[in-house]
């Protein structure tokens, strides 16, 4: 394997992600969906051609959580609108925490059900796949909100969600794969629900902790550094520092450590730094995030194989089919159960557009690619998650300005009388 031949892999790709952009603007399809295009057609041409590319399946797990995942997660806590989120926090928290555990168990047994194969996949594996689909990704639908200048409780909504709900989900989600392989491994093997609990807590609490003392230290090296350049160095340390120390070394959530570094730092460099110098390190982070949220999916579009739909259709169609399903009744069941004292409650406008804008992306797309293979009926998983993005990507977020303009018809007047002044 030549390093000469991943660079220039790697090359390809990011042309290619260039050349996507435009193409979405014709066709009105999210960006990131002509990126799994781009990368399927780009892995058939280049099995046709038998060029090496130097890029292993075996690898995707590593380059995903430790090249990828930490940017992602920093860059949507850094640049995070402090105040909307404060305002929806309770809300957001809600839907983030305990209806996304709850969310998880449904989605399980509904896939487990309408699988029916106990022995081929059994309950654990359920739970993971469940723990695996419930991730959201606002990435596709609020590019189409901030375009159409959508209310900013909905972008909030949904961003502060996907921020909280992903770095849960990984945490749950390696929690359930943790006992999945323990009680595959051992035919006799006794569950232990407060085993698992405690072990939750503990990598959950346990990244938040380190992730608080990581973001203090950025804080104090960003009050003497006030240099823009540097800044971004320091971030981007603060970012991968925070999850390697917690992942491989404390045994933590590497997310949760990242995900409250990057709260921290954005409140640090919102006190510290000038307004112009902010607008520089907004735009370098808002580069790096666009090349790794590309590189993504880009790597699922590599991925999917025509065999996925041949083989396992029912399999996608039931774990689409779940996770609206588990939306819904999380949205219409669960959120109202949970925020019924609120002075402000979510209105029915907004519930429709919670529950048809959770697209999965990003996260859910990672989650499948580090199956180990050892798990049982792990391509099964696996087919059922690039299903269920696909099915976001290609039906659910192109849909969503539509739903806007029937959901919120006031605002969506204001913004044509807005728009048509401009041109004036």
């Amino acid at each position: 394997m030549l390093i000469q031949n991943v660079v220039f892999s790697l090359v390809i790709l990011i042309i290619a992600s260039l050349l996507a952009e435009p193409l979405a603007r014709i066709f009105r399809l999210p960006f990131v969906a002509f990126l799994i295009i781009v990368g399927f057609l780009g892995s058939e041409l280049v099995v046709m051609l038998g060029f090496d590319t130097g890029i292993r399946a075996s690898n995707f797990n590593t380059m995903v959580f430790y090249v990828f995942l930490p940017i992602i997660i920093f860059e949507s806590a850094y640049r995070i609108n402090r105040l909307a989120l404060k305002e929806n926090l309770f809300v957001i928290l809600m839907l983030a925490g305990p209806i996304m555990l709850v969310s998880a168990g449904i989605a399980a047994l509904l896939i487990y059900w309408g699988v029916g194969h106990s022995s081929g996949f059994p309950i654990y594996t359920a739970l993971v796949a469940g723990a695996l689909l419930v991730a959201t990704d606002p990435m596709a639908v609020v590019s189409h909100l901030k375009r159409i200048n959508a209310p900013q409780e909905v972008t909030t909504l949904i961003e502060g969600e996907s921020l909280f709900n992903d770095a849960i989900a990984v945490v749950l989600f390696t929690t359930l794969l943790t006992l999945a392989l323990n009680q595959q491994s051992a035919s006799d093997a006794s569950f232990s629900g407060w085993a698992t609990l405690l072990s939750f807590l503990k990598i959950f609490f346990g990244g938040i902790l380190f992730g608080f003392v990581c973001g203090c230290l950025g804080t104090f090296f960003s009050y003497i550094i006030k240099t823009r350049i540097l800044e971004n160095v320091l971030l981007v340390s603060v970012a991968y520092g925070s999850f390697l120390i917690a992942e491989d070394t404390l045994n933590v959530s590497g997310m949760m450590a990242v995900l409250t570094a990057g709260l921290i730092m954005n409140k640090a460099h919102e006190k510290f730094i000038p307004a112009e110098d902010r607008v520089f390190v907004n735009y370098w982070w808002e580069v790096i995030s666009f090349f790794a949220n590309a590189m993504i999916f880009i790597l699922l579009g590599v991925t999917i194989t025509i065999s996925m739909f041949q083989e396992r259709w029912l399999a996608m169609l039931i774990a689409i089919a779940a996770v609206l399903l588990t939306r819904a009744i999380a949205i219409y069941g669960l959120l109202p159960l949970c925020a019924f004292k609120l002075k402000k409650p979510v209105n029915e406008p907004t519930k429709k557009m919670l529950f048809w804008g959770s697209t999965r992306g990003a996260v859910t797309v990672a989650l499948a690619l580090s199956l180990p293979v050892e798990l049982e009926a792990w391509w099964t998983i696996q087919s059922m998650a690039f299903g269920v993005v696909l099915f976001t990507l290609f039906v659910q977020a192109p849909t969503v300005p539509r739903m806007l303009q029937q959901t919120h018809p006031k605002h969506n007047k204001s913004h044509i009388n807005l728009m048509s002044r401009k041109k004036d």
